[in-house]
């Protein structure tokens, strides 16, 4: 999970013309493709941080940089949008065209939005959760190079920060087996001692050990998971 700028991407035009109670999301779904197809191709601006044509294919199998919202996995097929406040009766109906409260996600049923959402799924109060355009991440979270994430301790950190950590972590399921493998997966070629890559970086001079962190994290910053990578070179000594 990492910080997304929202003020860079314009909201889409054409949702001022669909709005709750008179319009609900299977309508738009129904009736409102265009929209829709503007709307997802906005996010993907957001989410991918490239420059994207109004005419491009939406739901493209594979995007460079379009990665969940949540746990920064790969999305193909143009993403699930996501509702960062649900969008049902109970909860926040007026919410579901809201610009502010969409994102696009993964769409596993395992974690992120589908898994917050899940029939059944414990209470939890959006309130209290990091919401990626509005809270840095960085501030809360620390990805381990075990692939767990954890809560960031700093100094300043509140018992909301930590409780807002906890409660991320806890309700996208975001130390499950499968994102904690990928993770691990995808440090693996610094990791595998067969290649030196560490080895080497210990024994250059202190600026050139800096330059190679700094172009690490630039070359692989449209990665999936590129923030358990940054933080990786981020915490080595240099």
């Amino acid at each position: 999970m990492h910080f997304l700028d929202r003020s860079t991407v314009d909201e889409p035009g054409c949702l001022a013309d669909w709005s709750y109670p008179d319009m609900n999301w299977d309508d738009f779904t129904e009736d409102g493709a265009a929209c829709k197809r503007l709307l997802r191709l906005a996010l993907q601006r957001l989410q991918s941080q490239q420059i994207i044509d109004d005419q491009a294919d939406d739901e493209i199998e594979y995007l460079l940089g379009l990665r969940c919202a949540y746990c920064e996995g790969q999305i193909y097929h143009g993403g699930h949008i996501e509702h960062f406040r649900r969008k049902n009766q109970k909860h926040f109906p007026h919410l579901t065209f809201d610009w502010n409260n969409l994102f696009l996600a993964c769409g596993s049923k395992d974690h992120c939005g589908h898994y917050k959402d899940r029939p059944k799924a414990p209470a939890y109060n959006p309130d209290e959760l990091i919401k990626p355009d509005e809270h840095n991440p960085d501030d809360f979270l620390y990805f381990h190079s075990s692939g767990e994430v954890r809560v960031r301790h700093r100094p300043g950190m509140t018992d909301a920060d930590h409780g807002r950590a906890t409660e991320t972590i806890r309700v996208f399921n975001l130390n499950c087996k499968s994102l904690k493998g990928a993770r691990r997966k995808a440090l693996k070629q610094y990791l595998d001692s067969s290649n030196g890559i560490l080895e080497d970086l210990m024994v250059f001079e202190p600026q050139d050990q800096r330059d190679f962190i700094a172009h690490e994290i630039e070359a692989t910053k449209h990665d999936p998971y590129w923030t358990t990578i940054r933080h990786f070179f981020e915490k080595l000594p240099a």
